[in-house]
């Protein structure tokens, strides 16, 4: 038997005889019969109580020391050199007391998070104070977050730029810590863009393990990559909204939960936002943070809740005591966004050289149309209805912001048709779960790279619900995305809300808006010119000759027989037969001319 074989049962004999050991160990203390048996089982229950606590007390309290270690050393040495003088000084009392009240004052903040954790460890290990960099210093630190281990990932990842010498130059990585996140500060070297760190950031994430990633610019040729290294996107369910709290939070309501941990703030004053998403990917979650935590607000009269949903109404409908008006049919549609419209132009015109940006008041409230299913309107409904929508929808994305009217549009489809010429005006955009990586790209354009939302996973669950729905990529008017999850929102939560924050009656809805222009006036005609009230009713053939007052019909003349159609190039550029002119004044000649001739 070689010495290999040997060892394999040297070791098979070892754990045989350890399991044999704990076997016998278990029997005879803890699965002992009877009370004895009961006993010791208690008193071991107890005992990892109160060691499992009294870990959690001091893991957390080293912890607090570790992230503020020059203050915690500092303690102990303020605290070290008092005793010492006590010592010294003979002192008559306990030369202990005064040190461990000055330790306990610089450890203060330490020990009220390890009784924290001592007594609630399950919301001690969900809060953001349970960070990644604590267990970073507890367990030891992984060598690639060391400078040479950093600056081997980016010459795996490809960051490295060869030099004419043969060598390779890396990018310089600084590694820092934040909350559930670690930052890699890349500056870029010479013959590198950011569009190379751009490209490589994914296979740099996965080298650490990382969740997943984020790019924020700090100047030109630095860029702050970060690594989100704890998963804080689970679902969460919504809340009863506050109560009104004053002007001063209009315009922004809290949705959801961002990748960082942190309460995603949707700001919608001043922002017209679209809202893109395939099917089951949580549109109604956004749909519903917007317009539920704006319920205060609409309650005491400083917003006001526009509604089109195309759907049958089953969205808005839930919630229909929180909107003022509402529309189901493509008609009615129209006529709220002239409404709509009209009100925009009656405020510009009120705030001309007064101000430049809306402030709302209960006597100008801020006006949020709610659009779903925003395809129906702009592709799939009458060309009359299509073109008069996206050319009122277009007046509101274009002037609508500073006049407090803004638009929150959702649509499943983000192709052109389904938009028409409004996609390139919503300068806030959300992009739940899509389809395919050209989907990402009609979206959120140049931010596309940064915010992969085709790649947000479906998980759909036992149902057929989907276990990412809220799940989005939010950029704002600067272009940088955020992955956030908004809050579901179930049917008896909108309910409620509705109930207790109903709109207050509206009674000052203007008309729709006249006719004002040609196209306008066509689509009021059903497709044909309307009669001018002061042109005569039989004019003349000529238009500064008198009008023709003979009771004669035209179909009494007499039809001239239309010649059989000529060779266009032999046709020549005017009919003298049927185009004769009076040479004395200038005017064509008569209808009856023309039939003689």
């Amino acid at each position: 038997m070689n010495p290999l074989d040997k060892a394999r049962e040297f070791r098979a004999t070892v754990n045989t005889t350890v399991v044999r050991a704990r076997a016998r160990t278990h029997a005879a203390t803890l699965g002992r019969p009877g009370v004895l048996g009961k006993v010791l089982r208690t008193l071991v229950t107890v005992l990892a109580f109160v060691l499992g606590r009294s870990w959690m007390l001091v893991q957390a309290t080293l912890a607090w020391a570790g992230r503020h270690l020059p203050l915690s050393v500092f303690g102990l040495v303020v605290a070290g050199l008092l005793w010492l003088g006590l010592e010294l000084s003979g002192w008559p009392g306990s030369t202990l007391t005064g040190p461990a009240i000055v330790w306990a004052l610089f450890w203060s903040p330490g020990l009220v998070l390890g009784l924290w954790a001592a007594v609630a460890p399950a919301a001690y290990r969900r809060s953001r104070l349970r960070v990644w960099y604590v267990r970073r210093w507890l367990h030891g630190t992984p060598a690639r977050w060391g400078r040479k281990g950093s600056e081997a990932v980016g010459t795996a990842a490809g960051l490295g730029v060869r030099q004419p010498d043969g060598g390779v130059l890396v990018p310089g990585i600084k590694v820092r810590f934040a909350p559930g996140a670690a930052v890699l500060r890349l500056n870029v070297v010479v013959g590198q863009t950011v569009d190379d760190i751009v490209r490589a950031a994914s296979r740099i994430a996965t080298a650490y393990g990382a969740h997943g990633h984020e790019l924020r610019p700090v100047k030109p040729g630095v860029v702050d990559l970060v690594l989100f290294l704890i998963a804080r996107l689970a679902p969460r369910t919504a809340v009863m909204p506050a109560e009104f709290a004053g002007a001063a939070s209009v315009g922004v309501v809290p949705a959801g939960v961002r990748r960082d941990g942190q309460r995603l703030d949707l700001i919608v004053r001043g922002r017209h936002t679209l809202v893109v998403g395939a099917t089951g990917a949580g549109k109604g979650s956004v749909l519903w943070s917007v317009a539920g935590n704006l319920a205060p607000a609409v309650h005491a009269g400083f917003v006001r809740l526009w509604g089109i949903d195309l759907k049958q109404g089953i969205e808005v409908e839930t919630g229909r005591a929180l909107f003022g008006q509402v529309a189901y049919k493509t008609a009615d549609a129209v006529t709220v966004l002239e409404t709509l419209v009209r009100i925009m132009n009656e405020r510009g015109a009120s705030m001309r050289g007064v101000s430049r940006n809306h402030d709302a008041t209960p006597d100008a409230p801020l006006h949020v149309l709610v659009i779903d299913e925003l395809a129906d309107l702009m592709a799939y409904s009458e060309f009359e209805h299509k073109r008069e929508a996206e050319r009122l929808l277009s007046k509101l994305l274009t002037q609508g912001r500073a006049l407090g009217v803004v638009v929150l549009g959702c649509v499943q489809n983000p192709r052109q048709e389904a938009l028409g010429g409004t996609r390139g005006l919503w300068p806030q955009k959300i992009a739940l779960r899509l389809d395919s990586e050209t989907e990402t790209d009609m979206v959120l354009g140049t931010a596309a790279p940064l915010a992969p939302a085709h790649d947000i996973p479906a998980d759909i669950q036992p149902g057929g619900v989907s276990g990412t729905a809220g799940t989005a990529y939010l950029v704002t008017e600067d272009g940088t995305p955020t992955l956030c999850r908004f809050d579901y929102w179930p049917d008896r939560l909108i309910h409620a809300v509705a109930a207790r924050y109903p709109a207050p009656a509206y009674t000052d809805t203007p008309a729709p808006a006249p006719v004002a222009d040609a196209a306008s006036a066509w689509l009021a005609a059903g497709g044909h010119t309307p009669a001018r009230d002061d042109a005569p009713a039989n004019p003349g053939p000529t238009d500064n000759g008198p009008a023709n007052d003979s009771a004669t019909s035209a179909s009494e003349h007499p039809k001239r027989k239309r010649s059989p159609r000529k060779n266009p190039r032999n046709r020549r550029a005017a009919d003298a037969t049927t185009q004769a002119v009076d040479g004395s004044t200038g005017n064509t000649s008569t209808t009856e001319q023309e039939t003689n001739s």
